[in-house]
């Protein structure tokens, strides 16, 4: 694999990757903007000539993440892009003053034609996000690429290291990458073959604050589609007398109603389904214990942070490798348990749980300060490249 066969695949299949974005637009998974930004360039580039830096998030999890670039670079010279129709909307929310668009996907015309009609200097790319054309392209008109808070799951990182001579020259295409953990760092460093610095996680960049006198109220946070019934199973096996309330979050609100008609009619009126996007903080300032999804299917679970600093006790399923690090530091200092993906077991933990008072405010504070107190170096060397 090189840049021009990775270019002739694309072009190959450019009638099929339409027809799924149309297909997107009839279901309403996209819009008129998105379709027109994403697959055809169109933008009103007159909007951007003061731009020095692009950050690009494909969703509401890397939104989240860029907080602290925000805080400490200069919002004013900044356009933010985005991949999804919920990432793009809860970003204008947050952040109005800023100009946000979506980003055109890495067919090479389109490249060509968004990078020809601006004139930045830099681009931070957030988490996981590797598209050859934009790296090439920016590279060529002398765009700096960085890659932020990057990680690689198991699955990215078996089929990047299988073609290994394009991984390696599309590493050479950055001029800085930052790993999210330890171990991306090490994955990342194998497949890119460059220096990779480690100072910490994006994601630990949260207001931490801990309610005090929090009643029995139990959240499942992120819930997959796929894991609708065991939540289902679990909150069937629970002593439902112990709970005040207990709230589903949906991972993706547009199955909030498919998510409903499962209900029986013995939990329909004690459960509430909650249907807007990232607006989750009063949730887990209310909530004792927090489930998180994405762990009891091979998702690689969900990012356990927003809820812990909130003060909520985390529970998973087994299946958590995104997060790996934090729950295995989350389980020593006794603010997480991780429990096999046995349904009437997790059930039994929570009801075990649910009566403690949890005193852990100073172990999560500390926690979160141990954790960011190493990101400054990253901005540094960021304005210095």
């Amino acid at each position: 694999m090189n840049i021009f066969s990775y270019n002739i695949i694309l072009t190959f299949f450019y009638p099929i990757i339409l027809l799924i974005g149309m297909m997107r637009l009839s279901f309403r998974k996209e819009n008129y903007l998105s379709f027109q930004q994403k697959f055809f360039a169109n933008h009103d580039y007159s909007k951007f000539q003061k731009v020095n830096i692009i950050i690009h998030f494909a969703s509401i999890g890397e939104l989240n993440s860029i907080k602290f670039l925000l805080d400490k670079l200069n919002n004013e010279g900044i356009l933010l892009t985005c991949s999804t129709l919920s990432s793009y909307n809860l970003s204008k929310k947050k952040y109005p003053h800023i100009n946000i668009i979506f980003l055109p996907i890495d067919f090479q015309w389109n490249v060509k034609r968004f990078i020809s009609n601006i004139n930045v200097e830099k681009i931070l790319w957030i988490d996981s996000e590797i598209w050859p054309n934009w790296l090439n392209y920016s590279k060529k008109a002398k765009i700096k690429n960085i890659l932020v808070n990057g990680r690689l799951s198991k699955k990215s990182y078996t089929n990047w290291i299988k073609i290994k001579s394009f991984s390696t020259y599309l590493g050479k295409k950055y001029e800085l990458i930052f790993a999210k953990s330890v171990e991306d760092k090490d994955r990342l460093y194998k497949v890119f073959q460059s220096e990779i610095y480690y100072f910490g996680n994006l994601k630990f960049y949260l207001d931490v604050s801990i309610p005090k006198g929090k009643k029995n109220n139990l959240c499942f946070a992120s819930i997959h589609k796929a894991e609708f019934e065991k939540i289902i199973q679990i909150i069937s096996k629970l002593d439902l007398n112990l709970f005040e309330s207990i709230i589903i979050i949906p991972r993706h609100i547009q199955f909030s109603n498919d998510l409903k008609m499962m209900l029986g009619e013995n939990l329909k009126n004690k459960i509430e389904i909650h249907k807007k996007y990232g607006e989750t903080q009063t949730i887990f300032d209310n909530s004792k214990i927090v489930f998180m999804g994405g762990s009891l299917i091979h998702r690689g679970g969900q990012n356990p942070l927003e809820a812990l600093a909130r003060g909520c006790y985390i529970i998973s399923g087994e299946y958590n490798d995104n997060f790996k690090d934090q729950y295995l530091d989350l389980v020593k200092l006794n603010l997480a348990s991780i429990v096999n993906n046995d349904t009437s077991m997790i059930s039994s933990k929570i009801n075990d749980l649910v009566d403690l008072n949890f005193d852990n405010s100073n172990l999560i504070v500390n926690y979160f300060k141990d954790n960011k107190k190493n990101l400054n170096k990253m901005i540094e060397m960021i304005q210095q490249c």
